[in-house]
C-alpha cells in the first residue's frame, strides 16, 4: 500500500490539475485514502494523504526532499516546478504549496472535495 499511495501522490503532485473527479483515481487507491469511504476525497483527506506521502517520501527524514528521493516518482522538470525557490529541494512548504494548488485546481465547484 505505501508504494501505491506514494504513486499517487506523485500522480497528484504532477498532475492533480488535470484530474477532474476522483473517478480518474484507481478505485484501490481512493480507498486508501478516502478515510470515511463516502467516495469522496475531502481536503482533511487530501492533507492526511499529503503528509503521509511526504513523510515516505522523505527517506532520510530531514524535512525536504532531494532529487534522488523524488526521482523514483517526479521527472526533473516537476522536480524542478515544485522546487520554487531552486535550492534542489523541495521543501515541505514547497511541497505542501503544491498539493494546495493541486487540491484546489482539481476542485472545479470549490466545495472542498473532489468528487
Amino acid at each position: 500500500m505505501t508504494r501505491t499511495v506514494i504513486i499517487l501522490a506523485t500522480a497528484v503532485l504532477a498532475s492533480a490539475a488535470h484530474a477532474e473527479t476522483v473517478a480518474e483515481l484507481h478505485e484501490k487507491e481512493l480507498n486508501a485514502i478516502d478515510a470515511n469511504n463516502d467516495g469522496f476525497l475531502s481536503k482533511d483527506e487530501f492533507n492526511a494523504f499529503s503528509d503521509y506521502a511526504f513523510q515516505t517520501m522523505d527517506e532520510d527524514k530531514n524535512g525536504t526532499l532531494g532529487l534522488d528521493e523524488a526521482k523514483p516518482f517526479l521527472d526533473i522538470k516537476q522536480f524542478q516546478n515544485v522546487d520554487r525557490n531552486k535550492d534542489s529541494f523541495i521543501s515541505r512548504a514547497e511541497y505542501d504549496a503544491q498539493m494546495d494548488e493541486d487540491f484546489n485546481t482539481a476542485d472545479q465547484d470549490g466545495n472542498g472535495q473532489l468528487d
